[in-house]
């Protein structure tokens, strides 16, 4: 619970920041843990009002057809003609090579949360665990199983800080509190999306740091040449600078609506095991930089 109030006091703070000025008007509500009930509680003190302004409303007015063809186009255009995700081979279905594992393939479920901005969390936590449950039911295979769900939420889109930060902390406190950590992965995508630089634990679903990948890029990219008498030789210098790491990094989560990727956690651990996770970040890494040339073998 202290964890919750942590997260709470983070979520003000941003509000006074001036990264949202001008979004709300929040009197200092006041949260801390009641230390004398029986049970688990929280107590909030609101000593004025709180209010929103609607500027968020025009992204929640698009139409969630509009919203779909927007994250089907990024998912053709990266993971599928790039190849980013190996186990995606449409915009409509994805898990495809995971069939020797045990994974079948299913389809991959769009969604579109309409919760607007800041007051409206619970709203976005709603959502997502409509989405959840739906693929739980649908199964994992078959013409009507889900291997993977796309939540759009386009109120979100300027507030990377505020989506990677609090929200992915209370997706990770969600699921841990009702026990499915074993079975829901649940991934951070963000049109301003930015890789984690290690000074800090960047949390629940997020890409591996710039110092991880560049020793990824390192160990598995080709920097030979071969020289005039047909000698292959190791080539010094570097292939890719760390803010060009960092940038591949960023890319390969940067969607057009802020998202929120649910995954079977059994089909990411079977994944796991298909793929050297390192090799593929390189290999990804060097194709959004273009240099298509020094991709592990």
């Amino acid at each position: 619970m202290q964890g919750l109030v942590d997260i709470y006091d983070w979520y003000v703070n941003y509000m006074s920041s001036t990264e949202s000025t001008g979004e709300i008007a929040l009197t200092r509500v006041s949260c801390s843990i009641d230390r004398e009930s029986s049970l688990p509680a929280i107590i909030f003190t609101r000593p004025g009002s709180l209010s929103t302004k609607s500027e968020n409303t025009a992204k929640n007015d698009v139409s969630s057809l509009v919203i779909e063809n927007r994250i089907k186009s990024w998912v053709r255009r990266l993971l599928v003609k790039l190849s980013i995700c190996p186990f995606t081979k449409s915009v409509s279905r994805s898990g495809q090579g995971l069939s020797d594992v045990g994974v079948p393939v299913g389809r991959i479920s769009y969604h579109h949360s309409r919760a607007n901005g800041f007051n409206e969390v619970p709203k976005l936590l709603r959502d997502t665990w409509h989405s959840i449950a739906e693929m739980t039911l649908a199964g994992p295979g078959g013409s009507k199983g889900i291997s993977s769900i796309l939540l759009a939420a386009p109120a979100y889109d300027d507030h990377f800080r505020f989506w990677a930060g609090p929200i992915f902390a209370m997706l990770e406190s969600n699921v841990s509190a009702v026990d499915v950590s074993h079975l829901i992965g649940i991934v951070c995508f963000h049109p301003k999306y930015a890789t984690p630089d290690s000074r800090s634990w960047p949390g629940f679903g997020h890409m591996h740091s710039v110092p991880r990948l560049a020793k990824w890029v390192e160990q598995y990219a080709q920097t030979t040449i071969t020289t005039e008498d047909d000698t292959i030789v190791e080539e010094a210098e570097e292939v890719l600078s760390e803010d060009e790491i960092a940038a591949g990094g960023a890319w390969q989560r940067r969607t057009p609506h802020a998202v929120i990727n649910i995954l079977r956690a059994e089909q990411l651990e079977a994944a796991e095991g298909k793929r050297v996770t390192g090799r593929l970040y390189a290999r990804n890494i060097l194709t959004l930089a273009g240099k298509e040339e020094n991709h592990p073998e």
